[in-house]
């Protein structure tokens, strides 16, 4: 038999010394030539399937038709080319008319003055505007003038502003920072530009912080905005007291104080002592918006500076005396029920004398009669009681006389109770009558003696 020998495909032009034609059995293998132009094509590594790419212009002479299916693939492909929309940003026409129209000011037919400032506009573009609407397209005077002096009545407005409320004419998307935000709203409510007050309200909602609050909230209140007036007052509840700022006491009005301690959504981590602690301290900012120290020093400086004044109260608390009375419905809020049931915290009340004694009585009475009504009650076992701020009985459990036998260490259920059915504080009394396993065990030894 022959020698066996292995057929290697080489690419053109990188041959090794070749046998001469018609060499026998064992010599390389080569492509047959094609008129002489195969040596410029590339080989095909597919016996039965393209799974490789072939070079251009490359010939596969197992499969013939591969060429042709090929080049219909190509033509198809680019056929898909052809019909594909390709997006091409060119310079943009609201771009054109802002810088032509409104910062150049080409083919301007009327002239705005307003706080020293001049602009060349158009009126075309101004009807936008509800405001000049109106005054074009009545009997005004102004119709007919070139030139026409706006009046400006709202200190909020600046020249920016007005830049910013103009320029939202001439193109169709506004830079607004949160810095300007109530300066542009401003300029937008009185030109009624409704879509430049929609952009103002979004970019509030958006950057409401506790910095920016108080006067997103005044802001709002002012133009209209309910929607941005609604979320800077939940903002305020979520984060009153659990995010303090000296800052933010200094800005939050009397009014706003007022809505934020009456409402339930206040967020309170801990008792409502804490409430009243930062009522004392906002407080104290309010009469004092001069200070600068830090949080950490506010608590102190506050009950310093009022301990000073306890001597000029004259026998009366603060909030009677003429610079405490505006802030008496803030305080009238506070859930002085349930600061009085800890004993520090109702010592820290008397200590400060900011709350008139006779409020303090009233609640001290309902909660004296409240226990009162809870340990003597006639009937025995374990009594649970449940009372509102005037002292209505909300709710009202009793276990009733039970026999409890309890080994060392064991617990045992008496009473389940529902907690969104009750209202704090609970007021528990307890009736037991305990026999030690030792005294039992003596009563058994030692029976009665019939004759005492």
């Amino acid at each position: 038999m022959g020698s066996l020998s292995s057929r290697v495909l080489r690419p053109p032009g990188r041959t090794r010394a070749q046998p001469e034609p018609g060499s026998g059995a064992g010599g390389s293998a080569r492509r047959p030539e094609a008129g002489g132009d195969a040596a410029g094509h590339g080989f095909c590594y597919c016996p039965s399937s393209r799974k490789r790419k072939r070079s251009s212009g490359a010939l596969c002479y197992c499969h013939p038709e591969s060429e042709t299916d090929e080049e219909e693939e190509e033509g198809d492909e680019q056929q898909r080319l052809l019909n594909t929309p390709r997006r091409k940003k060119l310079k943009s026409t609201s771009k054109y008319i802002y810088q032509t129209l409104f910062l150049n000011g080409e083919n301007s037919d009327i002239k705005i003055c307003a706080l020293g400032e001049e602009w060349s506009l158009h009126k075309i573009y101004l009807c936008q505007s509800g405001y000049f609407s109106s005054m074009f397209s009545g009997s005004w005077k102004e119709s007919s003038m070139n030139i026409i002096e706006l009046e400006i009545p709202d200190q909020n407005i600046d020249v920016e502003a007005l830049q910013v409320a103009f320029g939202s004419l001439y193109r169709d998307d506004v830079l607004i920072k949160p810095s300007r935000v109530i300066a542009i709203l401003a300029a937008a409510c009185m030109l009624q530009l409704d879509g430049l007050i929609q952009q103002c309200g979004e970019t509030m909602k958006e950057t409401i912080n506790v910095k920016t609050v108080c006067g997103y909230y005044t802001s709002a209140g002012t133009y209209g905005l309910d929607s941005v007036k609604k979320k800077c007052l939940e903002w305020l509840l979520n984060n009153l007291m659990t995010h303090q700022n000296v800052e933010l006491f200094k800005e939050l009005s009397i009014n706003v104080m007022k809505l934020l301690i009456g409402s339930s959504n206040l967020f309170v981590m801990q008792v409502e002592m804490d409430v009243y602690t930062a009522l004392k301290k906002w407080m104290f900012l309010q009469l004092v918006p001069s200070w600068n120290g830090s949080l950490k020093q506010l608590l102190t400086e506050t009950d310093v500076w009022f301990s000073k004044r306890k001597k000029d109260f004259e026998g009366m608390t603060f909030l009677e005396t003429e610079q405490g009375k505006p802030f008496v419905s803030v305080f009238r809020h506070l859930r002085l029920q349930y600061i009085i049931s800890d004993l520090a915290s109702a010592r820290i009340i008397e200590q400060d004398s900011l709350i008139p004694s006779g409020w303090l009585s009233s609640v001290y009475k309902q909660q004296w009669l409240a226990m009162l009504r809870a340990e003597q009650d006639s009937e025995v076992g374990l009594r649970l009681a449940s009372f509102d701020s005037s002292g209505k009985l909300i709710c009202s459990r009793t276990t009733g006389y039970q026999i409890l036998t309890l080994e060392k260490d064991q617990e045992q259920v008496v009473m389940n109770l529902d907690s969104r059915l009750l209202i704090f504080p609970l007021y528990i009394c307890c009736n037991f009558l305990y026999i030690s396993p030792e005294k039992r065990t003596e009563s058994n030894h030692h029976p009665e003696n019939p004759e005492n």
